[in-house]
């Protein structure tokens, strides 16, 4: 994928989105074929959460602008794009967010 330039978000989310959407059909079949052979729901669960976390870290890899912008925000403009995104350019910023909160998440239950 080209490089996604800040200045277009729509172009931006919907070139991720359908990248995220092509690549997580086969693991979506791949972890409903977990529950049918009787793998326990929680773990299934968490793979599949973790797999949707790369999914989504591969499809928006290249927006580094919008990543930038990100760092800047105030928190309550975040959670306004978490609760109530308008347009591609929140719903971008979203996908960045969840993102990051999913990299806080998994690195504090690390250590």
């Amino acid at each position: 994928m080209n490089y996604i330039g800040y200045h277009n978000p729509y172009e931006a989310y919907l070139n991720a989105k359908i990248q995220f959407d092509e690549a997580m059909i086969p693991n979506l079949n791949h972890h409903i074929s977990f529950l049918e052979d009787g793998e326990d729901v929680d773990l299934v669960l968490e793979s599949l959460e973790h797999t949707i976390y790369q999914v989504k870290k591969q499809a928006y890899t290249n927006v580094e602008d919008w990543e930038k912008l990100l760092d800047h925000l105030p928190e309550d403009r975040i959670e306004e794009i978490e609760n109530n995104p308008k347009g591609y350019g929140d719903l971008l910023l979203k996908e960045l967010i969840w993102i990051r909160n999913y990299e806080m998440k998994w690195v504090k239950n690390k250590d």
